[in-house]
């Protein structure tokens, strides 16, 4: 699990800025001030080891996001010359942190060179040395750090079809949720769901699971993927949101199933040791969906699948805070971090105690429901 991360010169971190993280993790607060670039920085080092496992560039434009070229990424206000650093924090018997640091590479700008690595304890090494040591921790990195599920806030909406297409080695739903429908038509070829997230009494597979947690989530669900035969080219998916037996192309259900269904599938594939990033779990789903989503997170959390959640909404915040508590679900508040980033583009590690009560809130942290019913009474009066 990664404990920490530090960042200079990335972005908007200019000054080394560390973020602790734990088992199940919330990012929220002001627009542009730093959320995603937390993020960002374990896509861009997992997309820079996906063919190879190795840190020889720092791939800027790849599979899972496109950041334009080295200056985009680089501190405006860094001096040239200097280079942008990642530092990952692990709870792993073979290191407690590698560094990773990568310079301007002045003929191919959309890359950046690897320019040296230290790895705590086996510190300063560089990236010639050919010791065990150093291979073997380096390669520990690159194949956790390449197991990253990542579902963007730019999913796609409801789509008539997908080609058939093989599933990679690593299986992920695709930054977009675009493997959904291949994954569900596989299904049979995965092994059944952890028993922390089992629902119902039917299949442990994902097609059924997938079909029960949408359902939980969103109060009535049937799935079928329809085309798997032989001659078929193409792979369809019709829902049903209602207790009768018609089925629907997915733009007639409503776009919160579409929306939520890489999700689900993203939580029910992840294997423990492996990392998930969500954008935006909120899109398109009312308020009670929202609490449910963030139910379903915290029961993956607690299989040994550490989450990354980017979200602005309470309603989010809330249910892992209540899930915290539910001794139904195998997580409790030291598993649960939460980061406030403010105007000044300071991030706030918000103090959960163990009765789920925010400790040190923050001004303007989720409290323009008050300032609204505040200015409704004074323009009432």
């Amino acid at each position: 699990m990664i404990t920490a991360i530090e960042l200079k010169n990335f972005k908007c971190f200019k000054e080394t800025t560390k973020f602790n993280f734990s088992k199940l993790n919330l990012l929220t607060g002001i627009n542009g001030r730093g959320k995603s670039s937390v993020l960002q920085s374990l896509l861009i080092l997992s997309q820079s080891t996906r063919e190879d496992f190795k840190f020889d560039e720092l791939k800027i434009n790849d599979s899972l996001i496109s950041l334009g070229n080295f200056d985009d990424i680089k501190n405006r206000d860094t001096p040239k010359g200097e280079s942008i650093d990642f530092k990952i924090f692990y709870n792993t018997p073979l290191f407690d942190s590698i560094q990773l640091s990568f310079n301007e590479n002045l003929d191919k700008p959309l890359i950046g060179n690897f320019n040296k690595v230290e790895i705590d304890p086996v510190s300063q090494i560089s990236k010639n040395n050919d010791s065990t040591d150093y291979k073997n921790e380096l390669n520990a990195f690159s194949n956790k750090i390449n197991k990253i599920h990542y579902v963007s806030a730019d999913r796609l909406g409801p789509v008539k079809y997908v080609d058939k297409s093989s599933l990679p080695d690593f299986i992920h739903v695709g930054p977009r949720g675009e493997h959904c429908i291949n994954i569900l038509a596989n299904s049979i070829q995965f092994l059944p769901v952890h028993p922390n997230l089992y629902l119902g009494e039917d299949s442990a597979s994902i097609l059924q699971q997938t079909i029960e947690w949408i359902n939980y989530i969103l109060e009535g669900a049937k799935i079928s993927i329809k085309g798997k035969e032989k001659d078929s080219s193409v792979l369809y998916m019709l829902l049903n949101n209602r207790s009768d037996s018609h089925e629907y192309k997915p733009i007639n259900v409503g776009f919160g199933y579409s929306y939520i269904l890489p999700l689900i599938i993203t939580g029910l594939i992840a294997k423990p040791g492996e990392i998930i990033i969500i954008e935006n779990p909120e899109a398109h789903l009312h308020p009670r969906a929202q609490s449910k989503i963030a139910e379903f997170f915290s029961k993956v959390a607690s299989t040994g699948v550490q989450i990354f959640i980017e979200s602005h909404s309470e309603h989010i915040l809330n249910g892992l805070r209540v899930n915290a508590l539910n001794k139904d679900v195998d997580i409790n508040n030291s598993d649960l971090k939460v980061h406030y980033f403010n105007e000044d583009f300071n991030s706030v590690e918000l103090d959960i105690n163990e009765k789920g009560k925010i400790t040190n809130w923050p001004n303007g942290f989720f409290d323009q429901q008050e300032i609204d019913l505040a200015e409704i009474f004074k323009y009432s009066r």
